[in-house]
């Protein structure tokens, strides 16, 4: 009995059909991990991880999730773009810069007064007199003595202007000293305003000594703002924490600024030499 027991099993064994292969699941991706961490490669379609350069199922190299030949032809329709918009720009802006040149001697030309002895004018609106007309005693005094040119009678304003922006400073310096608590820090602070005021006033010195007719105040205006320049500069190089070393630099800037006024006076000496009126100095700044 028990051989044909075991009999029976082979035969069973032998008869029963043969299992099917497993197929293994084919893995998921995550739901939102698609435009997170990976992509579809644009030639073939094969998920690649974010950061890829090169596609290993069709050998595509890619830019930023886009095939090379792609991003080669954005980056040069953009580099194209931005170079005619620039052109274009550039072009705009010249040809408006070129009318605003070309009408200003116009309108200089229709608002420039009439030069007299004693400096006024009238607008060019006004009739002017014919060829045959006797000039008057006015033309006469002005034919007699140069006219002043219009640039240097900026550079006079502009220095009255300085001058009185630099008095301003020296009123605060000794406000500074007379104060009980000396501060380094504010002292240090006027320094650093006188030393660039006078860096312009040398530039104001140098443009009047270019007219013969005030070659001599302009020479006079540089050595005095380049004074000033040099003991503002020498003050500046202490440290704040040496009240001693800026209270001496404040008086001695105070001590060279004494001399302040006769300067502002030989300026408009000049200036009534030339029958030019000058506006009473001011602390307020002039552009230049």
């Amino acid at each position: 009995m028990t051989v044909d027991a075991a009999r029976r099993r082979r035969r069973a064994s032998a008869g029963s059909p043969a299992p099917q292969p497993t197929i293994a699941p084919t893995p998921s991706i995550t739901i939102g991990e698609i435009g997170q961490t990976i992509f579809e490669c644009p030639s073939c379609a094969r998920p690649l991880a974010l950061g890829a350069r090169r596609c290993p199922g069709c050998g595509t190299h890619l830019l930023a999730g886009v095939t090379l030949g792609k991003a080669s032809s954005f980056i040069a329709a953009g580099l194209t773009i931005g170079l005619l918009l620039g052109a274009g720009g550039g072009f705009l802006l010249g040809a408006r810069q070129a009318a605003v040149i070309s009408a200003a001697p116009a309108v200089a030309a229709s608002t420039a007064p009439l030069g007299g002895s004693n400096g006024g004018g009238t607008s060019s609106t006004a009739p002017q007199p014919s060829a045959t007309t006797t000039p008057g005693p006015s033309v006469a005094s002005a034919t007699d003595s140069p006219e002043i040119p219009a640039a240097i009678q900026t550079a006079l304003g502009q220095a009255l202007g300085l001058n009185g922006r630099l008095s301003t400073a020296e009123a605060d310096l000794r406000a500074a000293l007379a104060a009980p608590a000396f501060d380094s820090s504010q002292v240090a602070q006027i320094l650093r305003s006188v030393s660039a005021d006078s860096l312009f006033g040398e530039q104001l010195g140098e443009r009047v000594a270019g007219w013969s007719g005030s070659s001599e105040l302009g020479a006079r205006l540089a050595t005095f703002y380049g004074s000033v320049h040099e003991t503002a500069s020498n003050g500046l190089v202490a440290s704040v924490q040496n009240g001693a070393a800026y209270r001496a630099a404040a008086k001695s800037m105070i001590k060279l600024l004494d001399s302040l006024r006769a300067i502002d006076a030989a300026v408009r000496a000049a200036a009534e030499a030339a029958g030019v009126d000058l506006p009473v100095s001011t602390g307020a700044p002039i552009a230049p």
